[in-house]
Order: structure tokens, then C-alpha cells, then sequence
């Protein structure tokens, strides 16, 4: 499986939904039915048709709440944020400081082939960090990997799925699941993954398990630690 793309889906988490962190020295452009501005206590409100823009960032939504000075956010009613070709789409989105978002209800974020899903998703901008703590499920072209838990650390190139972690890939006839998957993976390199936790792999019949299995993606090899077993198929 090219979990590189699971790295991908990394990468869109951070630039979309930390766009307006990032740009937020930007003016940004809120229309909405009816809006309100409270000056003395910072509260502007939205409603109906709501669309909030900064830079190429669009956000859509049915009301919004934001407070210019505890720089908190709440925004419902069919959520829609497009940026680049990435779309996320949720029941609603908190925002805190301009730094931490938590997107909820049936979020789903999809860029070209790749789609991931979750009851939550939560981003932390500061530390480049992204999380989806319940029933978490990337799709991809390739295959699928679910996880109780998926994390994203953009600075660290790194991806990790914790709690009955499944990847399914029909295209390279592989089925493997592990207690925890870690990506690994450099710009421009071939990454691997890191299964632990009664680690079994099995690729075109063969089985292969042990607490620690290694998993290179381009070459399709695979490296185990600890006591494994290895059954292979007769051709």
C-alpha cells in the first residue's frame, strides 16, 4: 500500500484547515443574510448564507459566531471549507485563538482520490498536529487504513494509527493489522511503516506475523522482529 498518500492527506489537513492561522495578519470578508457587531464586547454574529474568505481559503456555513477579542469562532449549519482543491465538509467548527479547530459531525475532508473520515477531527496549528480520536478511516485509490485513532505530525513526516489499526490494499494483495502503524517518510524517498502489537501481514497468500513488523513500501519488503512465523503459500 502507498501510505506516502496517508502523509499526503497530512499535509492537506494542515494547509487547509490552518490556512487562516497561518494568513491570519490577512483582512478576511464575512457576508452572511443579517450580521452583528457588538464593539464593546467583541461579538460579531452571521446568519443565514454565511460565507467567511481569506486569501483563497472559503468557508461556508449557516451562522457563525466569532469573538474579535477572546478570538473564539462557532460555526454551523453545513460546513464547507475549500481551499486548494481540498474540501472538508462538518457539522459544525470551534476555533480557539486561531489555533486550535475542532471540526465535528460526519467530518469528511477529500482532495482529488484520497478521503478521510471521522466522528471529530482536531488541529492544533502551533505544533502542526492533527487528530481524529474515534472510528478514523483514510480511503485512498490504493487501499484503506482504519484506526481507532489517526495522528498527523507534519514536522516529524509522520502518521500514526493506534488501536485496531486495519490496512487493506487489493491492488498489492496485502491485508495487515497491528495494535499501532506508524508512517515514516522524506520528501522525495520511499516511506515505510511500522506495525506493533500482534503485527500480521499477509500478502498474496503469505503470513507473517510477529510484535514487530516493518513494512517497506516501495520494494515490498518486509522486516520482522521479535518471535515471528512466516507461512507461505504453494505456488
Amino acid at each position: 500500500m502507498k501510505l506516502s498518500r496517508i502523509l499526503f492527506i497530512a499535509v492537506l489537513i494542515l494547509g487547509v484547515t490552518a490556512h487562516m492561522y497561518a494568513e491570519q495578519s490577512k483582512a478576511f470578508e464575512l457576508a452572511a443574510d443579517v450580521i452583528e457587531y457588538d464593539s464593546a464586547s467583541g461579538m460579531m454574529t452571521g446568519t443565514g448564507a454565511v460565507k467567511l474568505t481569506q486569501g483563497n481559503a472559503v468557508l461556508t456555513g449557516s451562522n457563525v459566531q466569532y469573538n474579535t477579542k477572546t478570538k473564539e469562532a462557532y460555526i454551523t449549519g453545513g460546513i464547507r471549507l475549500e481551499q486548494d482543491g481540498a474540501v472538508m465538509t462538518a457539522a459544525e467548527l470551534r476555533s480557539y485563538d486561531n489555533n486550535q479547530f475542532i471540526a465535528s459531525g460526519d467530518v469528511e475532508l477529500v482532495k482529488a482520490d484520497s478521503i478521510l473520515t471521522g466522528p471529530q477531527l482536531d488541529y492544533y496549528a502551533d505544533k502542526a498536529y492533527a487528530v481524529v480520536n474515534q472510528n478514523a478511516r483514510l480511503t485512498m485509490t490504493e487501499g484503506v487504513m482504519t484506526a481507532d485513532k489517526i495522528e498527523a505530525y507534519l514536522n516529524d513526516n509522520q502518521v500514526t494509527g493506534t488501536g485496531h489499526v486495519h490496512l487493506v490494499s487489493p491492488a498489492r494483495q496485502l491485508d495487515a493489522t497491528s495494535e499501532q502503524a506508524v508512517y515514516y517518510g522524506a520528501k522525495g524517498q520511499p516511506g515505510h511503516v511500522i506495525l506493533t502489537g500482534n503485527a500480521r501481514a499477509v500478502q498474496e497468500g503469505n503470513v507473517l506475523t510477529g510484535s514487530k513488523l516493518t513494512i517497506y513500501l516501495e520494494d515490498k519488503a518486509v522486516n520482522a522482529q521479535g518471535r515471528t512465523q512466516l507461512v507461505i503459500q504453494p505456488q
